[in-house]
């Protein structure tokens, strides 16, 4: 009996003959990580974000500053965000965490107060989350 080419070196080399297990398993687990993935984007998709942006800083005196910045964030929701009180060099002389909401829209302007221990010349708010959707 005359065997080909292929079955020949399948005989001697040992390959596998008709077993498609392994393509069946490689493609379940890459099916499995898909529905996976596309499950976490849903629910990732559905969670509420925050974003703050500063507005204008209103230094009354040596030991405190006003600070206006804008919230967007979904309607119904309550966040925490905090604001920093800055010198010209960057260093911090005041901050406050601030609690806004629920709010009624999308962006929201926020005016809050930080004490500070010398003059501020600039503000940043940052390091905003939810804390209930």
């Amino acid at each position: 009996m005359e065997l080909s080419q292929a079955e020949y070196l399948r005989q001697r080399y040992g390959g596998h003959a008709n077993d498609r297990r392994a393509v069946w398993i490689v493609a379940g687990l890459l099916i499995a990580v898909a529905i996976a993935w596309f499950a976490w984007q849903a629910v990732a998709l559905r969670q509420p974000t925050v974003t703050a942006e500063g507005l204008a800083l209103d230094v009354v005196s040596e030991t405190e500053a006003v600070v206006t910045f804008n919230v967007t964030t979904t309607p119904g929701a309550t966040v925490a965000c905090t604001v920093r009180a800055l010198t010209g060099n960057l260093t911090e002389v005041g901050v406050r965490e601030v609690t806004i909401g629920p709010v009624s829209a999308e962006l929201t302007t926020v005016t809050t107060t930080v004490a500070t221990i010398q003059r501020a010349t600039g503000a940043s708010v940052g390091d905003c989350r939810i804390l209930s959707p």
